[in-house]
């Protein structure tokens, strides 16, 4: 392990170990001069690292740390964004769901596509139905959803 994973697990243990010592001391100045000797040594774990790292190696670490914390942001994002694209196209097969069967229209299957835009925000962006074919729908789904009438298919029920 290098230095700085072995000056993390001191600080975690150190922090563990104060905080246990503190749990078990009872209230009263006992306490508060637990509280000041497990700060000093918590301290003394924080800054234990600086006596062994030159300038050099500081900066390699800030650096690998920053684009490693670089990386992870925009994984998350990513992942973020992968999520709201589903949840939008899970709710816009919801409402087709719900007003096929409010119109009484029988379906088989509904399938929604999201697509990112230029603005940053995911739209539906076509739809897939297989069922009976419903000019209802199709005008629900194009004045409630904003996917054009291009972009919703209809699929025939003998796939069944």
């Amino acid at each position: 392990m290098d230095i700085l994973g072995k000056w993390i697990l001191a600080v975690a243990a150190t922090s563990l170990i104060c905080g246990v010592v503190r749990s078990l001391t009872p209230e009263g100045g006992c306490r508060r001069a637990v509280e000041v000797v497990c700060a000093f040594a918590v301290t003394a774990a924080m800054l234990s690292v600086t006596g062994k790292l030159t300038e050099a190696e500081i900066g390699r670490y800030v650096l690998r740390y920053s684009q490693e914390a670089q990386a992870a942001v925009e994984q998350g994002e990513q992942a973020a964004r992968e999520q709201t694209r589903f949840i939008i196209e899970q709710r816009c097969e919801t409402y087709i769901w719900d007003k096929a069967e409010t119109l009484g229209v029988r379906l088989l299957d509904v399938r929604v596509t999201a697509r990112w835009s230029q603005e940053g925000f995911w739209y539906p962006e076509s739809c897939e139905l297989r069922g009976d074919e419903d000019d209802r729908l199709s005008a629900a789904i194009r004045g409630e959803l904003g996917i054009t009438a291009e972009n919703v298919s209809w699929g025939t029920t003998d796939e069944e």
